[in-house]
């Protein structure tokens, strides 16, 4: 019975793994397409905005906006920068410095397996909190950049 225990858990590892992976793959997805999105209402501004007379208040409002869309940018950039420090048991950075027996030896330990599958979710987890965070500058900024287009119409 301890065997199919055993086997019961790996196999939920390995799913649970798989989920994982699947979930920071479409966190860098997002972050591609968060990229793109953001680009091109700043490509505007840059290409617009330089030969324009805008009253006070609508400049005021498209530089807070163009602030923020950048600000997005970079937060999006640090979602997708890749981490190379703390090469936790169960995770090819760890796997990069090992000998082939110590890589072995974690792949065939439950535990590591279990860590591994946790080291996965917090980087997943942080991914998708920096997406929100990106997200949430760009919702602000968009409220900006809209006031700024009422102001230069008014």
């Amino acid at each position: 019975m301890s065997d199919n225990k055993s086997q019961d858990l790996s196999v939920r590892l390995e799913a649970a793994t798989t989920t994982v992976l699947a979930e920071i793959s479409r966190a860098d997805a997002k972050s591609g397409v968060l990229l793109t999105a953001f680009s091109l209402p700043l490509a505007a501004l840059v290409a617009s905005v330089p030969n324009r007379s805008l009253p006070g208040l609508a400049s005021v409002l498209v530089a807070g906006g163009a602030v923020g869309l950048v600000l997005a940018m970079l937060v999006v950039l640090v979602v997708v920068r890749p981490r190379l420090d703390g090469a936790v048991r169960g995770s090819y950075l760890y796997w990069s410095n090992a000998t082939a027996d110590e890589v072995v030896q974690d792949l065939t330990e439950p535990t590591n397996q279990v860590d591994h599958v946790r080291q996965l979710s917090v980087i997943a987890k942080r991914k998708y909190r920096g997406l929100q965070l990106a997200i949430d500058i760009t919702r602000g900024s968009l409220v900006f950049l809209g006031l700024a287009l009422v102001a230069a119409l008014w």
